[in-house]
């Protein structure tokens, strides 16, 4: 006979390691180009197709995030092209990242903590959603586990007294930090808490006093990195403090926010798993990690007051996709509540249950279909009205000029007969009062003369109109009106969801020409 022999922990542990990863793997991989580009994700893929020096100065004013995820976008297209699929790949790789970098941070206080985290963060919707957009979220959140995987490496070589070389952490640090810095602009929000955490915690306890210098070091390393984008960061400020669309806040807004960046979208959920991180706080003081615990929940909260402050006495920009940068010590937090659990069958079945409801709440990203944009339906009907015209040329006007973005992407190469063009003119138009003055590329038509355009309409044999019943670009919806007056006959209109947009066809002068 056979005994057979219970795997060894470390083999356990691995596997776990692997298994999660294949998890964050198949959740942010999966089905993510089944769909078209939407607006803001239009704007990665125009950002990246600059050059690089419109990356640095014109790219800014447009789209007010700093420039390395355009940077890190333009280099990945380079090597696998600009395909809904290629374009959000990119996000799904800083998921899996991330994931790694949970894992990695759990480890450094326990390792069956590493593997809850790790487990929770993989299945954390908000990250998995964000995974499948075009746009610098993940980044954000791979920088803010890249941080706590740092500081938590740091803590453990000094508590447990090892000469080992610390450069490991030190690089993780200050990468993790400066990609937040480089990726999103509230993410000055997390630099400062982790000032107003760490310095006080090196400067209180004995043992992490040998860190202050090489953390004052950190700091004016990190500034001087930083600096060369602070002049473009206070021209966005200055836009963004003028008109912007977030409302400011109130506390119903600070839970509703919160909601979707930890909480399933469900407020109970919200107050559930705010428990259970509570219940993290309070093991890692018993386990005599107080400072681990001091500084995942500082690294948690703090950012979120910081935000909502500022929102309040200043410029909203509370926002849930800007505080995702909190859900990697919001994770390890939840972890640490599992390791209270003796009873190894109780926590996986437990965390299970969590893991479950997570899967369910995410289930729609891959069931529920269009979720975004139908700009492939839109771009469809466009060609079908080329292709009726035999040889005649259709043009297409878009308002908000910003439209053809995404639009620009659906049509790909079927664009014979058609002609796009955005309204006032083709995007960018830095020059023009912005309805939004933070993106100042995409003007009102408010006070305008269009008469350019509408000569320019009557030398085509069709002219389509597109834009959205809630147009605050052109308020009260007068272009349609202008076509006609200018001898256009309207033919047929059409209205697409999700994003009530609106396609009026017109029938042009030259059609009736010999």
């Amino acid at each position: 006979m056979f005994s057979r022999s219970s795997p060894s922990p470390r083999f356990a542990l691995w596997a776990g390691l692997i298994l999660i990863l294949m998890l964050a793997l198949l959740l942010r991989f999966y089905d993510s180009g089944s769909e078209a580009l939407w607006l803001d994700e239009g704007y990665s893929w125009w950002d990246a197709r600059q050059s690089w020096r419109h990356i640095w100065d014109m790219v800014p004013q447009c789209d007010p995030h700093p420039p390395l995820y355009v940077v890190v976008l333009k280099l990945w297209l380079m090597l696998f092209g600009d395909s809904s699929v290629a374009l959000r790949a990119l996000g799904g790789a800083a998921g899996v990242l991330a994931t790694a970098f949970v894992l990695l941070a759990g480890r450094e206080i326990q390792p069956r903590l590493g593997l809850w985290a790790g487990a929770f963060f993989a299945v954390m919707p908000f990250q998995v959603e964000f995974a499948h957009e075009a746009r610098p979220y993940s980044l954000v959140a791979l920088g803010g586990a890249m941080l706590c995987f740092g500081v938590l490496r740091l803590f453990r070589q000094v508590r447990e007294g090892r000469a080992e070389s610390r450069r490991v952490a030190w690089l993780s640090l200050i990468l993790g930090l400066l990609l937040m810095l480089w990726t999103n602009n509230t993410a000055i929000f997390t630099a400062l808490a982790l000032s107003l955490l760490l310095f006080p915690l090196c400067g209180r306890d004995p043992q992490l006093r040998p860190l202050w210098r090489p953390l004052l070091a950190a700091a004016v390393l990190v500034l001087l990195l930083w600096l060369p984008y602070v002049p473009t960061l206070l021209a966005q400020a200055q836009g963004v403090s003028s008109d912007f669309w977030i409302p400011r806040p109130d506390l119903w807004r600070l839970g509703n926010e919160l909601r979707f960046v930890v909480g399933l979208g469900s407020f109970l959920i919200l107050w559930l798993v705010g428990a259970l991180a509570l219940v993290g706080v309070v093991q890692l003081r018993r386990l005599g990690r107080g400072n681990e615990a001091v500084l995942l929940a500082g690294l948690v909260v703090l950012p979120v007051l910081i935000s909502f402050f500022v929102s309040r006495v200043a410029t909203p920009v509370f926002l849930a996709r800007a505080l995702i940068g909190i859900a990697p010590p919001f994770a390890l937090l939840v972890g640490a509540a599992f390791t209270v659990l003796v009873s190894r069958r109780l926590s996986v079945g437990l965390l299970g249950m969590l893991l479950l409801a997570q899967g369910l709440t995410i289930l729609p990203l891959y069931t529920r279909h269009p979720r975004k944009e139908p700009w492939p339906d839109m771009a469809a009907t466009l060609v079908a009205a080329a292709a009726a015209e035999n040889g005649g040329r259709t043009l297409v006007l878009v308002v908000p000029n910003e439209l053809t973005l995404p639009l620009a992407h659906a049509l790909g190469e079927h664009t014979a007969g058609l002609e796009l063009q955005g309204l006032p003119g083709n995007f960018p138009q830095p020059g023009l009062a912005a309805r939004y003055p933070s993106g100042k590329c995409a003007p009102s038509l408010e006070g305008l003369d269009l008469s350019p355009v509408l000569e320019k309409a009557r030398d085509f044999s069709r002219v389509v109109f597109i834009t959205r019943s809630n147009n605050v670009y052109d308020p009260g919806n007068r272009m349609p009106a202008l076509l006609a007056q200018a001898g256009l006959r309207l033919e047929r209109q059409q209205q697409f969801s999700p994003g009530f947009f609106l396609i009026y066809q017109f029938a042009g002068p030259a059609a009736a020409r010999p």
